[in-house]
């Protein structure tokens, strides 16, 4: 069949419809096909109760969706779609079966019957997409896709949250191991680092122990030997002492001859009748009762034995017999003598009692009474009875003095003895009258003497300046109602009973004695001086006088190694750097700050004095005292420690300039004012110490110290550009040629060519204007 032949007769098949086909179908077909298609799309009630809000479709056999399984949650859908199409086959398997039965009646008509039941048929697809989409919805008992979906983001939240709340615990917990493991191995250090100290501990007692030892031993043997050696002494001794004694020889006496003859050999004389040994004829006329009893003579027997000698024996001697000697007259000693010149030496050169005499002699500052006379009216609160003079006198008694030097100390050392119980009573009275006899002592004595007694004078020194000078500096910071508080506190009578310039005087001539020594005394001198003490009283509060001793007293700190007082501490804010950039500051802060007055400014009472009137501190006072912080600092940078120190201070080096820009603006400000003379030197002596601390630093940066400075890179550029092109005439008469090519030196450095060159054009065509 060709294809325009079938659509030929598709044509004839959709649109053949005949009278006949028509009547034969039943007078209620289109209702019926009506209510087939009503019935057909609507949907059938469900008997089955809702599921709760907890049913996840685990009830009557429904599938178990795993969230984390895509293709489960797949399946699940297939299922449910497939059941879904198993309805609506089953929908579709009545419908047609409700149609053959209606067209079982017409067995006649087989192609209207085709006919109609194609006609049927598209019209029955035409309906059956509305009830596959309602067939579709999910029935009650399943799950949602929506809330599934939801469900899934939650749990999928819910997932994440507990796995970085896992991570951070599995973190900590890495850091807690950590951690133990960092102490376990600090432990573990701590105890073999004790291990090996308990090691060497043991080891060095050990070592001292066996020379402990060997030291006893040795002492041992010693006292053994020595107790031998005495057993031995006190034995010879013994045996000396029980020795006998021997006798001396007496010299035998010598024994009378009898006359002999020189020309015959003497006979033998006959035996007297006594015959005692002596001549009768001798006895007979000293006794003559003798000669009555008996005149007959008997002859001696022996003639010549124990005969006395007579005067009239025989000159000629033996020759074995000596004359006795004559005993020698002893000698007269004569009186030794003095040397007249030694004696005068003695007079003259034993200077105790001079410095005594002069000493007892010497008056106190009011000039009336004298100083240990002064003492005897005071006594110290804890014990009245007794008179410091009796003290002093008491302490300088108990010393046996070689010379005059060891009496100057003795003093001293009494002085300060009663100047510590006058701070710890607080008993202030005496203390001006011990200061002045200190001074008089030390103006008396060499420098050696000051150096020694340092030791005790500076903290004395130190806590008596405290009394007075640091409630004052507190208190002028606040305002004068706080000073006036201050002195209606008492501060008065402190004032008046602590002279602090003495103080500071006596301080000056013992620095300057330790700097004319060799040694280390300087070095010691300012490591027992606070640095907040020097800074204390460098304040402007302070008086003027104070500051401008302060600074003399400053001005021999310059050492090799250090400038100011010496610290010993090793932490970065108390270290020597520190303290000596502070000092650095103080100083340079007075060349901006004006000394105030602080005298007293309460009311005087009938029961206290009347205090002076306070000076007024006039422009002089205040140049003078910045030209001699000038001078200080040029003392300082002498050696080359405290040149390095003011260079690579940060603010040092601005502030000179500055300042130096402020003199050359007073010289105009105030022409040919009193203060002239002072400001040329003043202009001099800073240029120089700018040039030579420039100098001092090889590769020294000027500009690079001037951004610390407000103002210090227009002050560079303006006061020693004037410095360079002065002239040194009128207003600028002294200043120094030398300055002038210092200034050249710097700017030379410091700027370019051409901003010299506009520099120059800018003050020559000042001057060939004027």
């Amino acid at each position: 069949m060709s294809a325009a032949a079938a659509a030929a007769a598709d044509d004839d098949l959709d649109f053949d419809f005949s009278d006949h086909d028509l009547d034969d179908l039943p007078a209620n077909a289109i209702q019926q096909f009506e209510a087939d298609a009503i019935r057909a799309t609507q949907q059938q009630t469900q008997t089955r109760r809702a599921a709760p809000e907890s049913d996840y479709g685990l009830d009557d056999g429904d599938a178990v969706v795993n969230l984390d399984d895509a293709d489960s949650f797949a399946q699940a859908q297939h299922a449910d779609a497939h059941d879904a199409y198993d309805t609506y086959d089953a929908y579709d398997t009545t419908i047609d079966e409700s149609r053959h039965f209606d067209h079982a009646h017409d067995h006649a008509h087989d192609h209207a019957h085709d006919h109609a039941h194609a006609h049927d048929h598209a019209h029955d697809h035409d309906h059956a997409h509305p009830h596959v989409q309602a067939l579709q919805q999910p029935r009650p008992s399943q799950a949602d896709p929506g809330q599934l979906l939801s469900r899934i983001k939650q749990l999928e939240q819910d997932k994440a949250r507990e796995k970085r709340h896992a991570d951070d615990l599995k973190a900590k917990l890495q850091t807690k191991a950590g951690e133990a493991d960092t102490l376990r191995r600090r432990h573990d250090a701590d105890l073999r680092r004790h291990e090996r100290q308990l090691a060497d501990q043991h080891l060095f007692h050990g070592g001292e122990l066996a020379k402990l030892r060997a030291e006893m031993e040795t002492l041992r043997r010693e006292k053994e030997q020595a107790s031998t050696n005495n057993m031995f002494h006190q034995h010879d001794v013994r045996d000396a002492a029980m020795a006998p004694r021997t006798r001396k020889p007496m010299a035998a006496r010598p024994k009378p001859s009898a006359a002999v003859s020189p020309a015959a050999t003497p006979r033998k004389k006959a035996r007297g009748p006594l015959a005692d040994g002596f001549e009768d004829d001798d006895l007979l006329v000293a006794s003559p009762s003798r000669a009555r009893e008996s005149s007959k003579t008997a002859t001696p027997s022996l003639a010549s034995k124990r005969k006395r000698n007579v005067v009239d024996a025989s000159p000629i001697p033996l020759q074995l017999s000596e004359p006795r000697s004559a005993k020698e007259p002893e000698p007269v000693q004569r009186e030794a003598q003095i040397d007249a010149a030694l004696l005068d030496y003695f007079r003259k050169d034993d200077q105790r009692f001079d410095l005594l005499h002069r000493l007892l002699a010497h008056r106190s500052s009011n000039g009336t009474d004298r100083v240990l006379e002064v003492l005897a009216q005071h006594a110290f609160p804890s014990d009245p009875s007794k008179r410091l003079s009796s003290i002093f006198y008491d302490a300088l008694a108990a010393k046996a003095f070689s010379d005059v030097h060891a009496l100057a100390l003795d003093i001293c050392f009494a002085i300060c003895h009663l100047w510590t119980r006058c701070l710890a009573e607080k008993y202030y009275a005496p203390v001006n009258l011990l200061l002045d006899a200190f001074h008089f002592v030390l103006a008396c004595e060499r420098c050696e003497t000051a150096c020694q007694v340092k030791g005790r004078f500076i903290p004395l020194m130190i806590d008596s300046i405290d009394l007075v000078a640091n409630p004052l500096s507190k208190a002028a910071k606040v305002g004068e109602d706080a000073v006036a508080a201050l002195y209606a506190s008492g501060h008065r009578e402190v004032t008046a009973q602590i002279d602090v310039l003495g103080c500071l005087e006596l301080l000056y001539l013992i620095a300057t004695s330790c700097v004319s020594m060799d040694g280390t005394e300087s070095a010691e001198l300012w490591a027992s001086i606070p640095s907040d003490f020097a800074i204390m009283l460098l304040n402007k509060e302070q008086p003027i006088a104070q500051v401008s001793l302060m600074l003399r007293i400053i001005s021999t700190s310059a050492l090799p190694a250090s400038i100011g007082p010496i610290t010993s501490s090793d932490s970065q804010v108390d270290s020597q750097a520190s303290k000596e950039d502070a000092l650095i500051g103080r100083l340079t802060n007075l060349f901006t700050e004006t000394p105030g007055i602080t005298a007293d400014c309460s009311p005087s009472s009938p029961s206290s004095p009347s205090s002076d009137p306070p000076e007024t501190v006039t422009e002089s006072d205040i140049l003078e005292l910045r030209f001699q912080v000038i001078d200080l600092l040029t003392s300082l940078s002498i050696p080359q420690h405290g040149a390095t120190r003011l260079a690579q201070n940060r603010i040092c080096i601005g502030r000179l300039i500055k300042y130096l820009d402020r003199l050359l603006i007073l010289l105009y400000k105030s022409p040919l004012a009193p203060t002239q003379d002072v400001t040329i030197d003043s202009i001099n002596s800073t240029m120089k110490l700018i040039y030579h601390i420039v100098t001092s630093n090889p590769g020294f940066d000027v500009k690079s110290k001037l951004v610390n400075t407000l103002g210090g890179q227009h002050a560079y550029l303006v006061s020693l550009t004037r410095l360079a092109f002065s002239d040194g005439l009128v207003l600028e008469a002294g200043i120094e040629d030398a300055v002038i090519d210092m200034a050249h030196h710097i700017l030379d450095e410091g700027l370019s060519l051409e901003e010299g060159e506009a520099f120059g054009a800018v003050f020559s065509t000042a001057t060939s204007t004027l």
